[in-house]
């Protein structure tokens, strides 16, 4: 009976002793999956924070943590193996740093768009004065030496000031779209919410708007050079060149804002509508050129229509020949070719529309084929003028063969007087 009470007591013991590491097995791995539960927890509110704010909360979180699970530190080394206990604090501890960084930056940009912003508003106040300045002058039906030169320094000042406000804004754009290098689908919810606060603060789609705008009324109150229009369009090119590759992309992230996607539309159509005054800007002062001499060739707007109107023209003034009189086509020919085309058109503006792909080098092969064409009705190369240069070719060559003859003559001479002179001695 003693027996079997001792082998009762040895199963107890020992029933014990399993059931006791069975529950400290357990509980060893309920320590580990809370560590790397949490540990998952604030790697993803990391990446996720919205704000500094946000960060400086976290790391208290993450000095909580270390503190909570110190003391299984060895517990933590083993189940981590190759990992560690300090090595993941460590990457964790990094992570926000990094994170942190990206809102010092972002506070930094802040305050560097505010500057910018205060100087595009004070540009911008300054050009809508200069702009009502100019328009009052320029409906002065007399103008004097002074209004002329008052006018000259304001749009001088207007221009100076829109160029100063590009740069501004385009400063603006790049401070703040810089980083936005990520496609749309990829960014979180708060990665979103930054893009969103960068470009409100900024003001950026108002101030792009503004600028488009103020390009668009300098060409209404000024008179623009074609170096002028050259630099502009190269200013758009470049400016819409930038907005196209950031658009699309803001677009996306707006999805959910109707006003905002319908303000990126329209900053797409000023787009549109700016270039489009640029090139009217440009055909219509190459067709001012020709209204000026009293040239009625057609209105155009393109390469293949200015084309088809100086053909046009042409045709008109070749099949009326006999009507006008040949002094007076060949009048209007010259005034055409010599005064307008090949003084002005060509030398300035050609280059500059081949350029902005407005014209091709076709378009103006076929302007100057059907211009010599045109020559050779009204003001052909005279037959006479062929003769002349015959006959003066002519009288050249048998000058030149008189002189080389002459010249033979005179050899053959002296040397029969050297003959002589060697027989007498």
């Amino acid at each position: 009976m003693k027996i079997n009470k001792f082998f009762f007591l040895v199963s107890i013991l020992f029933a014990f002793f399993f059931l006791n590491q069975s529950l400290l097995a357990q509980s060893d791995f309920e320590k580990v999956k809370n560590f790397e539960t949490r540990n998952k927890q604030l790697n993803d509110a990391i990446k996720n924070a919205a704000s500094l704010d946000e960060c400086n909360a976290i790391g208290e979180n993450i000095a909580q943590l270390k503190s909570d699970f110190t003391p299984y530190k060895t517990l933590l080394d083993k189940s981590m193996y190759p990992d560690n206990f300090d090595a993941s604090f460590v990457k964790i501890e990094r992570s926000l740093e990094v994170r942190k960084g990206d809102f010092t930056q972002i506070v930094e940009l802040k305050s560097e768009v505010g500057t910018l912003k205060d100087k595009v508003s004070d540009l911008s106040q300054q050009n809508q004065g200069l702009i009502s300045q100019i328009r009052v002058l320029q409906i002065q039906t007399t103008k004097d030496a002074s209004t002329i030169a008052a006018l000259t320094k304001l749009v001088a000042q207007l221009k100076a000031n829109i160029a100063q406000r590009d740069e501004l804004v385009r400063g603006i754009v790049d401070s703040l779209l810089q980083q936005f290098v990520k496609t749309p689908g990829s960014l979180n919810d708060a990665q979103k919410q930054v893009v969103f606060k960068k470009v409100d603060n900024g003001n950026l789609f108002f101030n792009i708007e503004r600028t488009i705008g103020d390009n668009v009324q300098f060409m209404k109150v000024t008179q623009m050079t074609p170096d002028d229009l050259s630099k502009m369009k190269i200013e758009y090119k470049d400016f819409n060149k930038t907005w196209r590759q950031i658009g699309p992309k803001l677009a996306e992230i707006y999805l959910t804002r109707k006003d905002k996607v319908s303000e990126i539309a329209n900053i797409d159509n000023m787009f549109s509508d700016w270039s489009a005054r640029i090139n009217d800007e440009m055909w219509g002062q190459v067709n001012k050129l020709f209204r000026e001499k009293k040239l009625a060739i057609l209105p155009f707007k393109s390469g293949d229509q200015f084309v088809n109107s100086v053909n046009s023209f042409i045709d008109d003034e070749i099949k009326n020949y006999d009507v006008m009189g040949s002094s007076e086509a060949k009048n209007t020919f010259y005034m055409f070719a010599d005064s307008v085309y090949f003084k002005s058109v060509k030398p300035v503006w050609v280059p500059l529309l081949i350029d902005n792909a407005m014209m091709t080098a076709a378009n103006k092969d076929s302007v100057e084929k059907q211009i010599a064409d045109w020559k050779e009705k009204v003001a052909p190369t005279s037959r006479m003028n062929y003769i002349y240069i015959a006959g003066a070719a002519i009288i050249i060559i048998l000058l030149i063969a008189y002189f080389l003859k002459g010249k033979k003559k005179k050899v053959v001479y002296l040397d029969e007087q050297n003959e002589e002179q060697s027989s007498i001695e």
